[in-house]
């Protein structure tokens, strides 16, 4: 091994980033890794110009990654920017020395410099090694853990009753603003949630492939709006390439081909292509859950039969939009959020609220 720098990534870093991406596999009932196109930050400039990620160097070879998003928050009755960390990656000959430590260090030194107060990363539940970074050691700060949440992925296989108190459209123009009103009092159910303008919706929506208002849903009840989500397909610039099925899954597998005779169902997960899924983001409700509910439903059953094998929504776990998942067919996945904070004040606040953050698009950067 050769001597370690650490600096950050430059766009001809690209190549290199995803071979380190493809040795990097999350291993479970899928094995996969993960694959942005067509460059390692594409979406995330979109997303805000000021991202940036670390790289870690042997010789020629990167060998880890991190990586900072922006997002501006409100954030115990006040408006901050947030950074959110993401894409920490290590190849495994590295893993077990001070690499990954001088990667975070170097990380959290940059953002304090420009100025960003709150810090959120994403562990995935039980995965004790990432939580060596939370625990204050190697002059790193302390975390406070902000809770749990699940990735609940529907499998849409069968059809599903939709309320007929709602009426389901998509959005026109004259919308935005009482959506944008939704998100705001949506927001404020949350101790940390992100701030959405209709500056910032009008920009999402015409400059991220697959967001455009014709990707959102509505359900309306006389007239107004009680709640809306948006089906993103981010493969454009991200995909999950399959490398290995557990036995379940493989039995799951098998026994959709062989359900595929008599009736509509997701599409098959297949070796060594994308694994094809939408995602539930932009959603909030105006305290009307079973409306988001609705929603859910019917995209569920727009795709039954389709080209996706799994539709994705993410939430704090103790969100009561999960009290009706369980009536969807599907598997659960936990992580838990951790906040990083260069006043640890911060943690005060917060720990009187208790109610949790919501960053629904977080996952999918």
């Amino acid at each position: 091994m050769g001597k370690i720098e650490i600096r950050l990534a430059k766009e001809s870093d690209n190549s290199e980033i995803t071979n380190l991406s493809k040795r990097c596999l999350q291993e479970g009932i899928i094995t996969l890794f993960i694959n942005r196109s067509p460059k390692f930050n594409s979406l995330h400039r979109i997303l805000d110009s000021e991202a940036w990620h670390y790289v870690a160097c042997s010789d020629d070879r990167i060998v880890g990654l991190v990586g900072v998003i922006h997002f501006n928050a409100r954030v115990a009755g006040t408006d901050m920017k947030v950074g959110y960390m993401l894409d920490l990656r290590l190849d495994h000959n590295y893993r077990r020395g001070t690499t990954a430590f001088r990667l975070v260090r170097a990380a959290v030194d940059h953002i304090h410099k420009s100025g960003v107060k709150l810090v959120i990363v994403n562990f995935l539940k039980d995965n004790r090694q990432p939580l060596v970074f939370t625990s204050g050691r190697a002059g790193l700060p302390q975390s406070f853990h902000m809770g749990d949440n699940n990735v609940f992925n529907i499998l849409p296989l069968f059809k599903m009753k939709l309320n007929k108190r709602f009426t389901i459209e998509v959005p026109s123009e004259s919308d935005i603003p009482e959506i944008v009103s939704l998100y705001r009092s949506y927001a404020g159910r949350y101790d940390i949630a992100p701030v959405i303008t209709e500056d910032h919706f009008r920009r999402i929506t015409s400059t991220v492939d697959g967001l455009s208002l014709n990707n959102f849903i509505v359900a309306k009840e006389d007239g107004k709006i009680k709640a809306v989500t948006a089906a993103w397909d981010e493969h454009t610039y991200k995909s999950y390439q399959v490398v290995r099925l557990n036995t379940t899954i493989k039995v799951v597998t098998k026994s959709l081909k062989f359900l595929s005779l008599f009736m509509k169902t997701p599409r098959h997960i297949r070796l060594n292509e994308p694994l094809r899924q939408l995602s539930l983001v932009y959603y909030a409700h105006d305290g009307t859950p079973e409306a988001l509910d609705t929603l859910f439903r019917h995209v569920n059953n727009s795709h039954r039969g389709g080209n996706y094998t799994l539709i994705m929504y993410y939430a704090p776990q103790s969100d009561p939009m999960f009290r009706y998942m369980k009536k969807f067919t599907g598997v659960a996945v936990k992580s838990e959020m951790h906040l990083f904070a260069k006043d640890p004040a911060f943690y005060d606040l917060l720990k009187k609220g208790e109610k949790g953050a919501l960053f629904d698009l977080s996952m999918l950067l």
